[in-house]
């Protein structure tokens, strides 16, 4: 199961925390695929080849009011949430949704769990200006660095065994963020800033567990925060 999360806060008027995309991807498939197996098996009595290249339905659940898109199928499950309140309704919301998963389908084996934090820094200079700032602090006075339009930058960070830390971070226009990243239309958004995603993701194979879903969203938010505050006052945008 691959849970990716991304969100937005508003406390601060110059950071925004923006979206949260929330995928599970699954170790074994759920009971809606084996169903078809079952079936398949009933009436061949053999095993299904290649099983997992079977074309199924999924659902699809867009709720504008609260800027959600659930999407469900054999092999996965994922949501997304943009602009929300708080970190509180993430998080809710993210239990809510996967709670109706489990009681209705039954959620398998999680193959990973990834969290993804998105945070903008509202810059008031122009887009050059922190782009250079971009260029000098993470590629210093590389040749390459200094011909590019637009830079940007991938760090890793490994926690122990399962668990790693993707930072990913450049300058950003709204135009950019609402045309690849956004299904709602933007509140009060800034029209330039750091855009820095924190991905933090755990690789080791685990029964579901709520109870380990809300521990881990909340260190995943946490050190989102961490990094992002940290390399905005390093690159002098926050």
């Amino acid at each position: 199961m691959l849970l990716l999360i991304q969100v937005i806060s508003w406390g601060e008027p110059r950071v925004k925390f923006v979206k949260i995309d929330c995928e599970i991807r699954y170790a074994e498939r759920t009971k809606i695929l084996a169903g078809y197996e079952a079936i398949y098996s009933d009436m061949l009595k053999k095993a299904p080849e290649q099983a997992e290249r079977w074309v199924a339905p999924g659902l699809r659940i867009d709720d504008k009011d609260k800027k959600r898109v659930m999407l469900i199928d054999p092999t996965r499950t994922a949501i997304t949430i943009e602009q929300p309140p708080n970190v509180g309704f993430c998080r809710d919301s993210i239990m809510q949704f996967l709670k109706s998963v489990d009681e209705r389908i039954g959620i398998p084996n999680v193959a990973r769990h990834g969290i993804r934090s998105t945070w903008i820094f509202e810059y008031q200079g122009s887009f050059e200006d922190l782009l250079n700032k971009c260029k000098q602090h993470i590629f210093g006075n590389s040749k390459l660095a200094e011909k590019v339009d637009d830079v940007a930058a991938v760090f890793e960070y490994l926690i122990g065994t399962d668990q790693k830390i993707a930072l990913t971070t450049g300058p950003m226009k709204i135009e950019q963020l609402k045309s690849q990243y956004l299904s709602f239309e933007p509140e009060s958004f800034p029209p330039l800033f750091l855009y820095v995603d924190v991905d933090l993701g755990d690789s080791g194979t685990k029964k579901y567990s709520a109870q380990y879903l809300r521990e881990f969203f909340d260190k995943a938010v946490s050190e989102g925060e961490r990094l992002s505050r940290e390399l905005a006052t390093e690159l002098g945008v926050s």
